[in-house]
């Protein structure tokens, strides 16, 4: 008998009863050690009185188009977040009033972020794009505000755009971890150690996010299988979100003979392509590793998905991991969210969720420490170099460069296998990878042509080695 949602949810629960306006589900911020140092040797303040009006918040999120089976979890997630906290009485007293505006083009996303400073606000969650990401930073950067992005992960932001922010910041993995994480769990999933040669057609949309994965992808493959072991025998860029029939470009890969489909193709562009390749015939032949197939919606993955693939998260979290029975923080996460919107979270809707906690955890140890509301300059020295403890586990914030403001978290991919409870493939036996044995050191000083990581990998991985 297949399980409904609704009863696989009572499982998740497990006899724990939520309470509606339990906030902070475990989520704890922790001070790095120079600043509990420095704290420690000043008195403990006066507390001034809180102000009183709401806090305004912007929160923009692609929802319309074709990035919206990315960006609607992305945003519901973070709209859960400020509903729990009012629900508790806001952040020391003061509830957060949401400024909604949509994610487009980056141009017009940087008209709707200054439209928002016009408004008022004092703090910023948003973006899913790599194209929008280093658009908006240097804006927020000049007018001061506290600005999380959950997404929009390219190298570039912290690399060359704002190399050395002071009021960005950045929750999702940074984009190199996304390649490189996709090519370890193919090399390791898929047995590519054993093969003499290995085949391999490249797949990303034309913009810094596909290029940044196709580079990340075949620096790890060449590495680690070596250049002579290493055929490319496609290279297909389509244009994001402008591609609805991908005939041409699937009757080529077969052609090719490719035994890998290497892919960072995401939101409706993975959809369209994996369901016309099913019909083309194409994965009878070639197994696909993908940086990001299953970061959207979960259902959304339906059941016809070949088992046995490379299944991608950017590199971040999975609904089912880290495992509920161990792990009540993300077991309590999932359960509100079905409950709230009917599905599953991705891991953008994880990100928005815990960057919204981030915000609130920073305002409360300043407060404590400062005795007063903080000002955004004082605000952002309670969120570099700490961690946070939310549903995918500890997300810490880089406090130094290169990729300073940047928050880590251990790095997830799995293979595709098609739940029967739920009705839809999910990302099962997933592999954990440390963040730092695929990403670049803090004070490592290498080019940033065409990144940093791919740099540190290419002059200090052993060739034939695999990281973990």
């Amino acid at each position: 008998m297949q399980l409904s949602r609704r009863d696989f949810i009572r499982g998740l629960i497990g006899g724990v009863l939520l309470g509606s306006a339990a906030t902070a589900l475990g989520i704890y911020i922790a001070a790095p050690d120079w600043l509990r140092r420095d704290l420690g040797q000043q008195p403990t303040p006066v507390k001034e009185p809180v102000p009183a009006k709401p806090i305004k918040m912007g929160v923009q999120f692609m929802t319309k188009g074709g990035g919206a089976p990315w960006g609607d979890p992305t945003f519901k997630g973070a709209m859960l977040a400020i509903e729990e906290i009012n629900a508790a009485g806001g952040i020391l007293g003061r509830k957060i009033e949401p400024i909604v505006k949509d994610e487009t083009s980056p141009d017009e996303t940087v008209r709707e972020y200054k439209a928002m400073i016009g408004e008022g606000m004092e703090a910023y969650v948003g973006l899913i794009s790599s194209g929008n990401t280093p658009a908006v930073a240097p804006v927020a950067e000049e007018a001061g505000i506290p600005s999380f992005f959950v997404d929009g992960c390219t190298d570039l932001l912290f690399e060359k755009s704002v190399p050395d922010p002071k009021f960005s910041f950045r929750i999702t993995n940074i984009q190199s971890a996304d390649g490189i994480a996709a090519a370890v769990g193919a090399i390791k999933f898929l047995n590519l150690l054993e093969k003499d040669k290995v085949r391999i057609a490249h797949i990303h949309p034309d913009y810094a996010y596909g290029r940044n994965a196709q580079a990340h992808m075949q620096i790890v493959f060449e590495k680690v299988l070596g250049k002579d072991r290493v055929e490319v025998v496609g290279e297909f860029w389509p244009r994001l979100f402008a591609v609805t029939d991908f005939g041409a470009i699937i009757t080529r890969m077969i052609e090719s003979k490719a035994d890998i489909i290497a892919s960072s193709l995401w939101a409706a562009d993975f959809i369209n392509f994996y369901k016309q390749a099913l019909a083309y015939g194409l994965f009878k032949t070639a197994k696909m590793a993908s940086t990001i197939s299953h970061g959207i919606a979960p259902h959304l993955v339906g059941a016809d998905y070949p088992e046995g693939f490379v299944a991608g998260v950017h590199a971040n979290y999975y609904f089912l991991y880290p495992e509920h029975e161990s792990f009540p923080i993300n077991r309590q996460f999932v359960t509100r969210y079905n409950q709230k919107y009917g599905e599953f979270p991705t891991n953008g809707s994880e990100g928005a969720y815990t960057a919204v906690y981030l915000y609130k955890a920073a305002v409360e140890a300043a407060y404590a420490a400062l005795g007063k509301w903080p000002e955004a300059d004082e605000l952002i020295k309670f969120v570099e170099g700490r961690a946070i403890y939310g549903p995918a586990g500890i997300l810490t914030i880089r406090a130094r460069r290169p990729n300073k403001h940047q928050g880590y978290k251990n790095a997830i991919v799995g293979i595709s296998r098609v739940d029967r409870r739920l009705g839809f493939n999910v990302l099962a036996d997933p592999i954990r990878i440390p963040i730092e044995r695929i990403t670049v050191p803090e004070g490592w000083e290498g080019s940033a042509e065409p990144t940093m990581a791919y740099n540190w990998i290419r002059e200090t991985w052993k060739e034939g080695q695999l990281p973990i």
